[in-house]
């Protein structure tokens, strides 16, 4: 055998025993490093969602110099909990990235900076951030920065336009029946009927042998010093006793303003659970001044009263 036949030879073989070695240590070694992974993520998003135990990954991408840095579906073993995302954009000030977590609906619950390079109003832009909590995460969100002429202002309503268009083109969680919360697996809707009182737009379903549902539309003022009305959207259900058992507000039909605001307002909706109709009395919503979203629960409240009328007329 020629000497240059046995280099050859040699040379295989150590090329064959080196990519043997780089397989091997990676099936071992990669499987240990995505269960590190793993457990470092759901850590993270149990902040998010306590019960999370598992998640999965959609495809990543950078779109008009927005990064998507992370983005998932979250899991109670299989039980969807909602969706969680990353995503960052440089301007000429630095970084801006932001993380947010949504419901199965696609409201967003939660929105932080995790990073924000600015020089001059933070503030501002911290404060047009939480404008979008609890708006429906989508390519049509609207634009926090209308009017503004602030970079990281408009930069971070691009960001969030962007993130929109993401969660739009992702796979979606199968979203359960509005009131199966309230009545279950199996109701069934016997009647609808559309009536209107008091200047509010009023629907009836009555629930075959559990109940009623309401959802009553009205407009009323919504900011304090100002004569605009803007509309708000109350799902209240029954059962056959006229005890409340449940309340929707849903977010692309509440036209008040959002964020802290529409969680003060859902709280105090919230709060007529467990009440019977019948029992619902005025002057619950607190007086100008010393409650927040004084006007979108006075508005709510006097919903209930219209409910209260229509139910036992």
């Amino acid at each position: 055998m020629s000497k240059t036949m046995k280099s050859l030879i040699v040379f295989l073989s150590v090329l064959v025993v080196g990519i043997l070695l780089s397989v091997g240590t990676y099936m071992i070694f990669n499987p240990i490093k995505e269960e590190r992974a793993k457990i470092e993520t759901l850590s993270v998003l149990k902040g998010y969602f306590k019960s999370a135990t598992d998640f999965e990954n959609n495809a990543l991408e950078t779109t008009d110099g927005v990064e998507i840095l992370k983005s998932l579906r979250v899991y109670e073993d299989e039980k969807p909990l909602g969706y969680f995302y990353e995503a960052n954009i440089n301007n000429d000030f630095g970084n801006m990235k932001i993380r947010l977590s949504l419901d199965t609906k696609d409201v967003i619950q939660t929105i932080e900076f995790l990073e924000m390079n600015q020089t001059m109003y933070q503030a501002q832009t911290e404060a047009m951030l939480e404008t979008y909590k609890l708006s429906k995460l989508s390519g049509d969100i609207f634009d926090g920065a209308a009017g503004a002429t602030s970079i990281s202002k408009k930069d971070l309503s691009h960001l969030i336009r962007i993130l929109g268009h993401h969660h739009d083109q992702t796979d979606k969680f199968e979203i359960s029946l509005p009131y199966q919360p309230f009545y279950g697996d199996d109701y069934v809707i016997e009647t609808t009927e559309n009536t209107t009182a008091e200047g509010a737009t009023i629907v009836i379903e009555t629930i075959e042998g559990q109940g009623v549902v309401y959802t009553i539309t009205k407009a009323g003022i919504y900011q304090t010093g100002s004569i605009e009305e803007k509309s708000i959207t109350l799902v209240i259900a029954l059962d056959n006793d006229g005890e409340i058992i449940g309340i929707l507000l849903p977010v692309e039909l509440y036209n008040h303003t959002k964020g802290n605001f529409m969680t003060n307002a859902l709280e105090f909706a919230e709060s007529f659970v467990g009440m019977n109709i019948a029992d619902v009395v005025d002057g619950q919503a607190g007086a100008t001044g010393e409650v927040a979203a004084h006007n979108s629960r006075t508005l709510l409240e006097d919903m209930f009263l219209i409910i209260q009328g229509v139910h036992g007329a």
